[in-house]
């Protein structure tokens, strides 16, 4: 009681609605195209709403640094918001049921191949819409992380950076092979967003444009990987510059409606 009383009393001061009760909160695995649909090709998802910059969550799971569990239904938005529209690929790239996200490509590389197909690659404000849906989920199935269900719990394999970065191919490849473990795309059923993207946390790390002047690149990194447990919608890695590559780092493409 004294704990709803203290909440109560946050969300009046903050101007918020009181949170929403936990039942029900979570997803089909495969939820249905959300209304709208219709206006992105096949293999896409229409990800529509409200961005807000910066939201605030209860933690109620705190362990090793980092967040598994949140209140479910707290969530604090600040004024700052944009609004989004756009279609997003179902899966990561190829955006193909079943087929190995690529990885070792770099930024530059990734614009290149979207725009080939007549797409680009995705801000940070749609991919984070696009993973936690209208209702800010941390995680893109809701308030707490589901041990299995996206691809984030392998263990870790150290790399050597000197065959990673070699100019024989050969050896890059070999390296890259070796310390895959990666999933084919969809192998996750519960990974799925309210909007019906798949596998936007784990499996892959995903290049994004960035648009917060504040950051040193326009590239940044998004999801998490295999081996990152912690990984959710929010949280971004904005160190690496458009030509950097790495042997867990892909990405998916976004267009207009």
């Amino acid at each position: 009681m004294l704990l709803e009383a203290l909440l109560a009393t946050w969300l009046a001061a903050a101007g918020a609605p009181p949170p929403a009760p936990p039942g029900g909160a979570l997803p089909a695995a495969s939820p249905p195209p959300p209304a709208g649909a219709a206006a992105c090709p096949e293999d896409m998802r229409l990800v529509r709403g409200v961005h807000h910059e910066q939201i605030q969550r209860l933690c109620t799971d705190y362990r090793s640094g980092h967040c598994f569990a949140f209140l479910p239904g707290l969530v604090l938005r600040e004024p700052r918001a944009s609004a989004v529209e756009t279609c997003m690929d179902v899966y990561e790239w190829p955006n193909r049921a079943g087929a190995t996200p690529v990885v070792m490509v770099r930024f530059t590389e990734a614009e290149q191949a979207c725009a080939g197909a007549g797409k680009r690659l995705c801000t940070e404000l749609e991919w984070e819409l696009g993973c936690e849906g209208p209702r800010a989920w941390p995680w893109p199935y809701g308030f707490a992380a589901r041990p299995g269900a996206c691809n984030a719990e392998r263990p870790y394999r150290p790399y050597d950076p000197d065959k990673l970065n070699a100019s024989d191919e050969g050896l890059r490849e070999r390296e890259v092979r070796r310390l895959w473990q990666g999933a084919p795309s969809g192998s996750f059923p519960e990974c799925v967003s309210p909007f019906g993207v798949v596998d936007l946390v784990g499996n892959v790390e995903e290049w994004v444009q960035t648009s917060r002047p504040e950051w040193p690149h326009r590239s940044a990194l998004k999801g998490g990987y295999w081996s990152k447990p912690w990984g959710a919608c929010r949280g971004t890695n904005e160190r690496h510059a458009p030509e950097f590559r790495f042997y867990e780092i892909g990405f998916r493409c976004c267009r207009a409606p």
